[in-house]
């Protein structure tokens, strides 16, 4: 293609690639605040970083797909061209939301970044986004006026819910008794078939359709299955325990105010969606359970429902939607940190719901529950009007835990299209 003859030529002339140290530039701190996730930082901390400034023509290559890298870097002006190894790419444009997002964010480059234009590149430490990913994941409680956005300072209705919360004063969520009994048994003394079969069989309805999930696409074999004896047999234990508590929290996305039911049910449809492609990815990996991703899925935005049953208890012209949505984006992790804890979930899902609102939350060099999650909801998003607003793929920590065999460059799961029927049917069977 054009870009790789440049690429070639740029080889011959002998053109540095990036790596090598450019002049030191203090950038101003408007551009350093949009970064994404580099934002998160203090404006203190922000100014305290060791940045540079490089200049690159059209047609220079500023990266090389394979070289190491010791340096996070933006785009500060111009346009670049992202090259994965298939030939196939994207760009990046100055005037786009994407260019808020680091090109790279490895300590191998995973793209080729060639300069379509004139381009500067802003180089920042590498070990900075590691730093950022701890201050989100201690600072989100946002209860320190340090830590509050500025559009939400002077926000009655987000003081009103932290004051709430502080006082242990909210409307939590409670699983229903079978969901919580089946968990307790499990985690407290070993328990047979027969004693799960009791306490499953105490509700109807989770029992039924826990029968209706044995005999779905996930897990349907050769004889359809009509008892609940068969079906955790079929299941066994663990499962069984996974998929009482999903089947439970679906009378738990409610609200009595017809417009705040109606943001409950697009955020369990949402949930859904993103627990069937859980499941799916963690079917593929061979190292995450499948089960247990599922239910992962449909947690990971738990802490969105004491927001908004808050806001339930108030006036309508008390508070705006904006405020709301930014409320919700904010405290959501933490609160549904809060409310698994309430639940006693075990650990490996407890922190999920603060993790599954970083892009680049990267704890552990294995792949972990919470990339699985990540990834789902990042494929959730594709082709919707938020689109513009993700991140590259192959800037994501998780992408690179996944490995190239699932995820192919060109940044379509080709496993996940062909896995639409059994999504749909999940979609269908958890809506109802």
């Amino acid at each position: 293609m054009f870009w790789k003859f440049l690429k070639k030529q740029d080889e011959k002339a002998g053109i540095p690639k990036a790596g090598i140290d450019g002049p030191k530039a203090k950038l101003p701190l408007d551009f350093l605040q949009r970064l994404i996730p580099l934002g998160e930082l203090t404006d203190a901390d922000l100014q305290l970083l060791n940045t540079s400034l490089r200049s690159f023509s059209p047609g220079q290559i500023i990266f090389n797909r394979g070289e190491s890298a010791d340096s996070l870097l933006y785009l500060y002006a111009g346009n670049v061209f992202m090259e994965a190894a298939n030939g196939n790419g994207y760009m990046v444009d100055e005037a786009t939301f994407k260019a808020n997002y680091p090109l790279s964010t490895h300590t191998e480059h995973q793209f080729n970044a060639i300069a379509k234009s004139a381009t500067k590149i802003a180089y920042l430490p590498l070990s900075t986004l590691q730093q950022c990913s701890q201050t989100v994941e201690t600072n989100n409680q946002l209860i320190n006026a340090k830590n509050i956005p500025a559009n939400l300072v002077n926000s009655k209705f987000f003081k009103g819910f932290c004051d709430a919360f502080q006082r242990d004063d909210l409307q939590v969520p409670s699983l229903p008794d079978v969901a919580i009994r089946l968990r307790s048994a499990l985690q407290k003394e070993s328990i047979c078939v027969a004693d799960a079969v009791k306490i499953i069989n105490l509700d109807p309805v989770i029992a039924s359709k826990l029968i209706q999930m044995v005999n779905s696409p996930f897990y349907r074999s050769i004889n359809p299955i009509n008892n609940s004896h068969d079906a955790i047999t079929r299941l066994g234990l663990k499962t069984t325990q996974n998929l009482a508590t999903s089947i439970s929290l679906r009378n738990l996305f409610r609200s009595s105010n017809k417009l705040l039911n109606a943001r409950a049910q697009q955020l369990w449809k949402s949930s859904i969606q993103i627990a069937s492609l859980s499941y799916t990815l963690a079917s593929l990996t061979k190292t995450i359970n499948p089960d247990e991703a599922l239910l992962a899925g449909l947690i990971h935005s738990i802490g969105a429902l004491p927001i908004i049953t808050y806001a339930g208890t108030l006036k309508d012209d008390t508070y705006t939607a904006e405020e709301l949505d930014q409320t919700l984006s904010v405290l959501q992790g933490l609160v549904g940190v809060a409310i698994l804890e309430k639940w006693h979930f075990p650990k490996n899902l407890l922190q999920l719901p603060k993790q599954a609102c970083n892009w680049y939350h990267d704890d552990y060099p294995q792949l972990e529950m919470s990339d699985i999650v990540l990834l789902a909801k990042f494929h959730a998003q594709l082709g919707q009007t938020t689109t513009e607003k993700l991140p590259p793929l192959n800037t994501l920590p998780a992408f690179l835990k996944l490995g190239d065999n699932t995820l192919t460059p060109d940044m379509s799961l080709l496993a996940l299209q062909e896995a639409k029927q059994q999504i749909a049917e999940a979609l269908s069977f958890f809506r109802t």
